[in-house]
């Protein structure tokens, strides 16, 4: 296989082994990746010049929440020009860590809307096709060069693996059940008893039961409950999973819990939401004050969900499901950055917004 000598694929992903896993499939391809400049500044320039180089391919990670400051999705698009050349910017959320997120269709049709080619949650050497078969073959059709066979990419991805993934939630979950997080959530939501249920006069809905859940997924996916509620944790760290109060972690007992996943949230547009959101009708932002410590210009969580609830008709859950997901996306904080979103009198602001004076 031979390649041209302008290809070039150029990376900006956290040093963790879904990066190993892309390099090994990039080099295979005979595509030496390049690092992109570490610096803001540096790699916003060498992102505005992939008009003039048509053969470059570019992985940029988005993800948020760790001591790193990587862009947001909204930071990039006020940066980088609206061209074809977006067709050649892969945003990733690769990053290992509690509460680093995972992707929805709807963040993946977000991110296509402002013309990026995709978002992608993981690149696993031993899912050779999946995301990461997606990833080399979207850059060879940029870089006019041969998709890798089936064989050849299992090969070289699972030989040339420099860093093996053997601890973080998603290695436990392809481990024990062969899916994505993501697909497991989705298997959880057809495959569970999920409906309102009443604790000490508080109802909870669309909540199923911890116990029943570790029972159902020791049974169908043939693990024991300790791997039941491995599975559970694991979900739980990236945030595919809440207790119905963010009080407990993932048990065999007769708790309840919910999946961040929605048919009504995920027919929004997040982008929409946040305008709204954002806009002289939404969320009412406001100097205020806990304990004697102020926090300026920050909203209230269950405020956030009422005015989603009464714009759109849905249910809290759907809206909570919607605030989440921009959580994920690094656009709502925490003021004291302690909490994950909740619908409830807890403090938020929107972060992660353009500076004043960024352009396309």
């Amino acid at each position: 296989m031979t390649r041209p000598s302008e290809a070039t694929v150029l990376l900006d992903l956290p040093a963790v082994a879904g990066r190993s896993a892309l390099r090994a499939g990039l080099m295979a391809m005979r595509v030496a990746p390049t690092a992109l400049p570490a610096d803001r500044r540096g790699r916003d320039s060498v992102l505005r010049t992939l008009a003039d180089r048509p053969r470059a391919v570019a992985f940029v990670d988005i993800s948020q929440g760790g001591a790193s400051m990587p862009p947001t999705l909204l930071q990039l698009d006020a940066t980088l020009p609206r061209d074809a050349s977006r067709q050649r910017i892969v945003l990733t959320r690769l990053a290992a860590g509690p509460g680093f997120g995972h992707v929805s269709d709807a963040d993946r049709r977000w991110v296509r809307h402002l013309g990026f080619a995709d978002l992608i949650a993981e690149f696993d050497a031993q899912d050779c096709e999946g995301s990461l078969r997606g990833a080399l073959d979207l850059v060879a059709q940029a870089l006019a060069l041969e998709p890798l066979t089936p064989a050849e990419l299992a090969r070289y991805a699972r030989v040339m693996n420099e860093v093996h993934d053997g601890a973080s939630p998603r290695a436990t979950i392809r481990t024990l059940c062969g899916l994505s997080a993501e697909a497991l959530c989705a298997l959880l939501g057809r495959s569970l008893d999920i409906a309102e249920r009443t604790y000490h006069l508080q109802r909870y809905p669309q909540c199923f039961v911890g116990s029943e859940a570790a029972a159902w997924i020791s049974r169908h996916l043939q693990r024991s409950v300790p791997e039941a509620l491995a599975l559970g944790q694991a979900l739980m760290s990236l945030g595919l999973l809440v207790h119905v109060a963010h009080e407990h972690p993932f048990l065999d007992d007769k708790l309840f819990y919910r999946l961040a996943a929605s048919h009504a949230a995920g027919a929004l547009d997040p982008g929409d939401v946040l305008t709204e959101l954002m806009g002289s009708k939404g969320v009412s932002i406001a100097d205020r004050s806990h304990l004697g410590k102020p926090y300026p210009r920050c909203w209230i969580g269950s405020e956030g969900v009422d005015h989603l609830v009464a714009r759109h008709g849905l249910q809290r859950h759907d809206a909570w499901v919607l605030l989440h997901r921009l959580m994920q996306f690094g656009l709502i904080e925490h003021v004291v950055h302690a909490r994950p979103f909740i619908d409830g009198a807890f403090y938020y602001r929107f972060a992660g917004l353009p500076a004043d004076g960024e352009h396309r």
